[in-house]
């Protein structure tokens, strides 16, 4: 029997539901047996799904609707500063960590042990040259990376009460992903018609397909540890590839659909604060969740290209370069 049949009946809240991971999250849990809760800060109705408006910052309305929905499981993924310079510190750090806080906080007064999934990071990491364990020295080199890691040990003081898993994420990509993030990027400058400057592109990385992650979280939800405690797993491919292979399999991809993107490697420096290096080891998700990641990377961006409405895409040449930014994960 399937791991996820554990879910049947129970009333699952999602925070973060209007995301690039939370969307897809949401999308599988409509075909799973659970009674599907999903928080948003702006008013939404959609079938199968009880939306509940609210911010995470609000204490009050975070509490009220934990007292009335009273979930068995909560995936939070709603976060701050995913991508690069995207935030004010700040918010980051509040969004992140005070966000967390009231929600764990509200868990705890509301009197219900639900099992908490939450949303880490690569990030937390200390940076190494090689995949990183879940044992490997937590030193954040970036703000985001900070939130996360103070989001982990939060989330581990809570644990006591209620069970916890953190899943940390690393460089997704898949259906629904955005510009300024790289994958999109190329895309939309390649039916722009405009040349595409990047780094040498020498980064390892690990990309996970975002449908993969989605199920990862509600696969960790349904293994409910027996006692309290906070797990901490990585959530990744655990195949390690160069940007640069990376990008070129998604202009592969986008010229057998009759595009051919200009890309020029090496036409920008790397950042400052690059990490050149960074990708999961998943053995410990592997044994203890007894699943993997298993989307082919070509399997997922042709998913991704299918979203996109190519035949559209300018002819030629085009001078205007206003939206050559982007996000290297």
């Amino acid at each position: 029997m399937d791991a996820l049949a554990n879910l049947s009946g129970q009333r699952v809240l999602v925070t973060g539901a209007t995301g690039f991971v939370g969307r897809h999250v949401v999308q599988q849990g409509l075909a799973l047996d659970v009674e599907l809760h999903a928080l948003s800060r702006t008013e939404r109705r959609s079938a199968g799904i009880r939306w509940w408006q609210g911010d995470l910052l609000d204490e009050d309305a975070i509490k009220q609707v934990l007292s009335q929905v009273r979930p068995d499981g909560i995936l939070h993924l709603a976060a701050g500063g995913v991508a690069y310079g995207a935030a004010r510190n700040r918010d980051v750090l509040q969004v992140n960590i005070e966000g967390l806080a009231i929600l764990l906080d509200s868990v705890q007064e509301a009197g219900i042990r639900p099992h908490v999934v939450l949303a880490g990071s690569g990030f937390e990491y200390a940076p190494q040259d090689r995949p990183l364990r879940e044992d490997d020295p937590i030193a954040p080199n970036s703000v985001y990376g900070v939130s996360k890691a103070a989001a982990t040990q939060l989330a581990h003081l809570y644990a006591s009460k209620f069970p916890v898993t953190v899943l940390r994420l690393f460089s997704l990509y898949g259906p629904g992903e955005q510009e300024p993030r790289v994958g999109p990027y190329v895309i939309a400058q390649t039916r722009r018609g405009l040349p595409i400057d990047l780094t040498p592109g020498e980064q390892m990385r690990d990309y996970t397909y975002v449908k993969d992650a989605a199920e990862g979280y509600w696969r960790a939800l349904a293994s409910r540890p027996v006692a309290p405690g906070c797990r901490v797993w990585n959530l990744a491919s655990g195949i390690t590839i160069t940007l640069r292979s990376f990008l070129e399999t998604l202009a592969q991809l986008l010229g057998q659909r009759g595009l051919t993107p200009d890309l020029h490697f090496g036409a920008r420096p790397y950042r400052s604060d690059e990490l050149m290096t960074y990708a999961a080891d998943i053995a410990l998700l592997h044994t203890e969740l007894a699943w993997f990641p298993a989307t082919p990377l070509a399997a997922g961006l042709s998913a991704m290209l299918n979203g996109y409405n190519l035949s559209n895409a300018r002819q030629g040449y085009c001078s205007d370069r206003s939206q050559d930014k982007y996000y290297e994960p």
